[in-house]
């Protein structure tokens, strides 16, 4: 049997069509080394290839076998766990709504954020199934797409609400938050990273000047939380891709770099609204670094503080609610499930939203494809960040003031909660079939081109000594 008939018949087994290119490939390789020793040893290249097809098995029972090995594998698990934590925190934001237009504040949670948690589980599950490596392919193209029209957003088509240019109204839709959009280039940024395997200190500039755009529009809004989130999870992932040894750079250096970055750029952030923000901005800078105000954020954390110092293990706390004194207690449910219904019940959902974080970035970090790897953990570093302000704002450390996945109501940050969710089950979901793109793996491919024309070189030598000999004899 030929090879490419053998390869043909094997590959036919394999389901998953996504995998099928990488084990023909693969087992190609496989059939070649082993007909070029055939060929070394004297055997005509016909009988050779027979051969080292023969000793690859029946392809049938191979291609089952392949197709046993690459199969697509859900994360029931995780879907599970993610379903879970969107019921508990639906209803955990009913409650608390209870409770403040019990004691005479407003509400914030209509019928459209059941509905938002219900398409978006939807979405989520669409996007577990989309085949996330050609992200990999049009990263670039991708990323630059995304820079113009959510500069085009910010610039010319945001509507200016209390000196913050962070909403586009769409037809139908309705209101679109441009910071969480600006959010969903945090993976694009890591397979762009991806792009630039190989390469030097000019690819660690590169991902740099990547990160600029973004960081800058998000400054821009103004809204300095999603900036800093957005400028430690770019660092985070490019630490990553440089402990990898994706570079031909010194790591060290390299990550000291980084780290003194990750210092820097905060501190730039702070120096710029410290003399440059807005009132409220420059307000919350002097809580944060001073000393409680009377007023405004520091109030607010001030209050947080109180709530949780009458909280109990279990059951409700001995603090009571003015919910007029926090006007915006939509982003302290955490604090009010501790106040309500015990340090020990906020543990819990805090604790299952971590786990859950945790083992995803676990999970990106174990990835054989090292596109899906790097995705993978630059979502989960997001949501980490993320979760991380929020439990330092609920524990009244600082008032900070950010969007929490299952923890905080709204519609464009749910939907892009769900996307990022959806992308990281599809990472699990391919981790034994997605193929390493050609474009983006440039100089594999060159070398794996270089290795097949060597062994053809090699074998038509091998060849024409073997056709000499046999004429001299």
């Amino acid at each position: 049997m030929k090879a490419e008939e053998y390869l043909k018949t094997l590959t036919e087994q394999i389901r998953c069509k996504m995998a099928r290119e990488a084990v023909r490939d693969e087992l190609l390789c496989h059939i070649e080394d082993q007909k070029a020793a055939f060929i070394s040893e004297g055997m005509e290249q016909e009988e050779a290839e027979e051969a080292a097809v023969r000793e690859m098995g029946d392809p049938v029972e191979t291609g089952n076998e392949m197709d046993r090995i690459h199969r697509p594998r859900m994360a029931w698990g995780m879907i599970a766990l993610i379903t879970v934590l969107s019921i508990i925190g639906y209803v955990i934001q009913k409650l608390m709504e209870a409770k403040v237009m019990d004691a005479g504040g407003y509400g914030w949670m209509g019928a459209r954020n059941l509905l938002f948690m219900i398409v978006g589980l939807l979405i989520m599950t669409g996007v577990c199934f989309v085949d996330y490596t050609r992200i990999g392919i049009y990263a670039k193209e991708i990323m630059i797409a995304a820079d113009v029209l959510l500069f085009g957003a910010v610039m010319f088509g945001a509507n200016v609400i209390n000196g913050a240019g962070n909403y586009i109204i769409l037809p139908v839709i309705g209101y679109i938050t441009i910071e969480y959009l600006i959010l969903l280039t945090v993976p694009v940024y890591a397979a762009v990273l991806y792009a630039y395997r190989g390469q030097g200190y000019r690819a660690v500039a590169k991902g740099i000047l990547w990160m600029i755009p973004p960081v800058w529009l998000a400054f821009r809004i103004p809204r300095m939380t999603t900036a800093m989130t957005l400028a430690l999870s770019f660092l985070i992932i490019l630490a990553i891709a440089v402990w990898k040894n994706w570079f031909r750079i010194s790591r060290w250096k390299t990550l000291a770099g980084i780290f003194a970055a990750a210092v820097c750029v905060p501190a730039a952030g702070i120096a710029y609204y410290w003399f440059f923000g807005a009132a409220y901005q420059q307000e919350r800078l002097r809580f944060l670094l001073m000393d409680p105000s009377e007023s405004g954020a520091g109030y607010v954390t001030v209050v947080i503080r109180q709530l949780l110092e009458g909280s109990r293990v279990a059951g409700e706390g001995s603090a009571s609610l003015d919910a007029s004194q926090i006007p915006v207690f939509q982003e302290l449910v955490l604090s009010g499930v501790a106040a309500y219904y015990g340090i020990f019940a906020a543990l819990i959902v805090a604790g299952l939203l971590v786990f859950l974080l945790m083992r995803f970035l676990k999970i990106s970090l174990a990835q054989r494809n090292q596109l899906g790897m790097l995705m993978g953990a630059g979502c989960s570093v997001l949501f980490l960040t993320e979760t991380a302000f929020y439990l330092l704002t609920n524990l009244g450390v600082a008032y900070i003031g950010t969007f929490c996945p299952f923890l905080s109501y709204g519609g464009t940050g749910t939907m892009v909660t769900y996307i990022l969710l959806g992308l990281l089950l599809s990472i699990c979901r391919y981790q034994n079939t997605a193929p390493e793109r050609k474009r983006v793996l440039f100089f594999t491919s060159l070398m794996y081109n270089s290795r097949k024309a060597s062994v053809k070189e090699s074998r038509q030598n091998e060849r024409e000594n073997y056709e000499k000999t046999s004429g001299r004899n």
